[in-house]
């Protein structure tokens, strides 16, 4: 599994997960690495899971499958990284992953309830509106300090949820911090 993704300090990083089944045929997912790269073509991409699989010891030779998002430069049939990772072990099958999927379906959904997009469009612009000045901040950090919630977890939890615009599961997060901190 690897997906690639811009970090905050505007660098490409690659993540490499491996799933994996012991001797006792118990299923382990795994952090592996998380990558700096170049750039996000296709080459660059399966050039360097196939570096981390070497210095990790790993056999491309027991690879069963291999999961991306749905991109052309991960998912592509002619140049794509699992067309180049399947050139080298045939056995790795490319499955679109399941995760990127759930995004996809629930983005399309929910562009279709009203209700829907203007409550993620109301907290999308509360929390731009917080982030982007420090006196408001200031101001939330206020609130939720004199907010009585019920635990901890509860106080953390109210703090200041950026909404991603392409991982629509965890907006629920954002939306629930906002609702919290108006409730108490």
């Amino acid at each position: 599994m690897a997906d690639e993704t811009t970090d905050v300090s505007n660098m490409e990083q690659l993540v490499v997960c491996i799933r994996w089944i012991d001797e006792q045929l118990e299923v382990h997912e795994d952090f592996i690495v998380l990558y700096q790269i170049d750039d996000t073509c296709a080459k660059t991409i399966s050039d360097s899971i196939q570096d981390v699989l070497l210095r990790l010891n790993i056999s491309l030779s027991q690879c069963r499958g291999q999961t991306y998002d749905g991109a052309s430069a991960m998912s592509g049939p002619k140049s794509g990284v699992q067309k180049r990772i399947k050139d080298e072990q045939p056995k790795a099958l490319y499955n679109h992953c399941h995760g990127h999927r759930l995004n996809l379906a629930c983005s399309d959904s929910i562009k279709r309830v009203k209700i829907m997009c203007d409550a993620l469009d109301t907290t999308q612009k509360i929390t731009k509106l917080v982030k982007k000045s420090p006196q408001r901040d200031t101001q939330l950090e206020k609130i939720r300090k004199a907010a009585l919630f019920e635990s901890e977890d509860d106080y953390i939890y109210a703090g200041k949820r950026v909404l991603c615009p392409t991982r629509w599961t965890v907006k629920a997060d954002a939306m629930i911090a906002i609702i919290k901190v108006k409730d108490q």
